[in-house]
């Protein structure tokens, strides 16, 4: 077991502090991201949510770990900065969707992503979560809940 895993198994609050301490996240152009203390990185997300990580791990996101910025890495590209929700343990220190808005559903997953779902969609209050999930999924390649004609039969009939 790699050093990182075990602290991240067995000492997140002593992890979160060095990558505290030790964390400069900088963009391409040198200049410091907001909050760039406050990313923690997948690997703490994965010391207590190792489940979810597996998900992850086998998902397309898990390219995500390679973008530049923290804010556009792994569990906190969506999830936002973990440094506070790792240190506390409380899950409302951390983005979390079953509350969220369409439209704060909408903005976390356009960050990376190109989505217009349609006016109709948009007004039957439909997001990118109705039918995608980054943990539950069934159909890999595109982290659908179920294959797309089950999705789409939850409301057109064809």
């Amino acid at each position: 077991m790699s050093a990182i895993r075990f602290l991240a198994k067995f000492c997140p609050v002593l992890l979160v502090a060095f990558f505290l301490r030790t964390s400069r996240a900088q963009t391409p152009g040198g200049l410091e991201e907001p909050n760039a203390g406050k990313y923690v990185g997948a690997e703490v997300c994965q010391g207590c949510h190792d489940d979810a990580y597996k998900s992850f791990a086998a998902s397309a996101h898990l390219q995500t770990l390679k973008r530049q910025k923290p804010s556009e890495q792994g569990c906190e590209g969506c999830h936002g900065p973990g440094a506070d929700h790792a240190e506390a343990g409380d899950p409302d220190k951390i983005r979390r969707f079953p509350a969220a808005s369409p439209q704060e559903i909408q903005a976390a997953c356009t960050v990376c992503h190109e989505a217009n779902l349609g006016a109709a969609h948009t007004k039957a209050r439909l997001t990118c979560l109705t039918c995608h999930s980054a943990h539950h999924y069934t159909q890999t390649k595109a982290i659908l809940l179920a294959p797309e004609t089950q999705l789409c039969r939850r409301c057109h009939k064809f």
